[in-house]
């Protein structure tokens, strides 16, 4: 092995002391040369996982997000590359005392985390001043540290060219050129290997080497929010605890603002002194950041919550994280008023909004009120039988079958299959628990007052296999008060006529 004075490198676990005396050094010297401005040269620690090739690209990614987590504890700087990561840990040496350290503290934590996802323990690991370099030595597996950019071009020259990951006929030219190693490259003219391997194989090497701007995806951790307030004394009235909690949800707002989110789950914590913590859940159709609209709805709640004991601190955080999706209605308005036949249109448009956003925060206040199994949804189901055609879940679950179910169509439509369809044939929502039987009066049909049909039969034959078959004949008839109603007459036994349901 060279000495740190010829080439610049050292195996990393034996750099500790020699890398920090070199750096502060360096340091030193490069503050003298600019009138007292130490310009601090970047320090760059890959790590790299062979064992993650395995999996499939999403899985790839998110197992990189939880190890980019872990690095954070090291670095502020952190990026994501196939299969590897890259922290930036030349403002952490002096903290760290070396990058030793450093080292010790990432491995054990990220060795855990690999064999929870049953993969090896092991990875590789370098450390250069630049991005690529730093990734291709990590690749060769010698586990470097070049700590000058000078010794760049020496310490990669003996690497193999298969850290570059090239492509099979990539490849081949390299072998059938004779080039094994990268520093057979340094010999070949830069507009040569432009020609025959492309820009982006020459601004591979160029930005190993620090000769070109290296643009990196940094690693952004997801946003979390959660505050707290602990009160100077107990308080049992919750009306007490609104001015509070309106403040604590003005700091959510502005936080949901400056990050252009939204939240569609709040959870309120309620602490006391000896017993466990009220939860108060709310959860939202819509997400939203208003900050009018979540008030309102925490003191709905509140209106109906009895607690165990006094509340000496409330709690609040952020379960689920939205994308914030808005509009604007001045310029809906705007254009409703100057575009003639496609203001209309834009009317329209905003109505719609209008009315779908009052309809969610109806409901979400009547749940507040009532409880989240109170509110039911109705909807259809692919059943003859009409007992069973028709389901009452809860609103939030309609909410995402509605949604799971607009997804199955789209991809049926992507694929040319055609969408289910609803039937053609009129049915009422609103079914009576138990049919009730008509009678006939001199030839006429009567509910309270004669009835006569306006259409039909619809022929409904179910069950026949279960041996509680269902052979119906189903008209709808009209009153003489312009009401219509869902009858049917039995086509078994006496053949009785029964209501079954009224339309709206």
């Amino acid at each position: 092995m060279d000495s740190p004075d010829n080439t610049g490198q050292l195996p990393l676990p034996l750099l500790s002391s020699i890398a920090k005396n070199t750096l502060l050094a360096t340091e030193k010297a490069a503050a003298v040369s600019s009138n007292n401005k130490p310009k601090r040269s970047i320090l760059w620690y890959a790590l790299y996982f062979p064992q993650l090739g395995e999996l499939d690209t999403t899985r790839q990614e998110a197992s990189l997000n939880d190890l980019a987590r872990l690095a954070q504890n090291v670095s502020s700087t952190i990026s994501l590359h196939p299969l590897a990561l890259v922290c930036e840990i030349r403002s952490s040496l002096k903290y760290f005392s070396g990058i030793d350290a450093i080292h010790d503290r990432l491995q054990q934590p990220i060795s855990d985390q690999l064999a929870k996802w049953n993969l090896p323990r092991h990875f590789l690991y370098a450390a250069s001043p630049t991005v690529t370099g730093s990734l291709l030595l990590a690749r060769s597996g010698l586990n470097l540290l070049v700590y000058q950019k000078d010794s760049l071009r020496s310490a990669l020259g003996q690497l193999p060219t298969t850290v570059l990951e090239l492509d099979k006929e990539q490849r081949r030219r390299l072998c059938n050129m004779g080039i094994r190693h990268l520093r057979d490259l340094w010999r070949l003219p830069g507009d040569g290997l432009r020609k025959r391997f492309g820009s982006r194989f020459v601004n591979r090497l160029d930005q190993a080497l620090g000769r070109a701007p290296e643009p990196t995806r940094n690693y952004l951790p997801p946003p979390t929010f959660t505050t707290s307030y602990d009160f100077p004394y107990e308080l049992e009235d919750l009306n007490r605890l609104l001015p509070v909690a309106d403040e604590m949800l003005a700091q959510l707002c502005d936080f949901l603002r400056r990050r252009d989110l939204s939240t569609s789950q709040l959870l309120f914590s309620l602490l006391h002194e000896k017993q466990q913590c009220t939860e108060v859940d709310i959860g939202l159709r819509q997400a939203s950041r208003c900050q009018r609209h979540l008030m309102l709805l925490l003191e709905t709640h509140f209106s109906n919550l009895q607690i165990p004991a006094p509340v000496i601190t409330i709690k609040v955080e952020v379960k689920k994280f939205d994308a914030f999706m808005g509009h604007s209605e001045s310029l809906l308005l705007e254009e409703s008023t100057e575009a003639g036949h496609g203001g209309k249109h834009y009317r329209s448009l905003h109505n719609n909004l209008h009315k779908d956003n009052n309809l969610d925060q109806l409901i979400e206040q009547l749940q507040a009120r009532l409880g989240d199994h109170r509110v039911k949804s109705i909807s259809s189901m692919a059943e003859h039988c009409p007992e069973y055609a028709s389901q009452q879940p809860d609103c939030h679950q309609a909410a995402a079958e509605k949604l799971n179910t607009d997804q199955r169509n789209q991809m049926r439509q992507k694929q040319g299959i055609a969408s289910q369809t609803t039937a053609s044939n009129p049915r009422p929502f609103w079914l009576l628990q138990e049919p009730k039987q008509l009678f006939i009066r001199r030839g006429r049909l009567y509910h309270r007052k004669p009835v006569s049909i306006i259409s039909g039969p619809e022929r409904i034959e179910t069950y026949w296999w279960s041996g509680t078959d269902m052979c119906r004949d189903y008209y709808i008839a009209q009153e003489n008060n312009g009401s219509r109603l869902w009858i049917y007459r039995e086509r078994t036994d006496e053949r009785n006529w029964y209501l079954h349901g009224v339309f709206a």
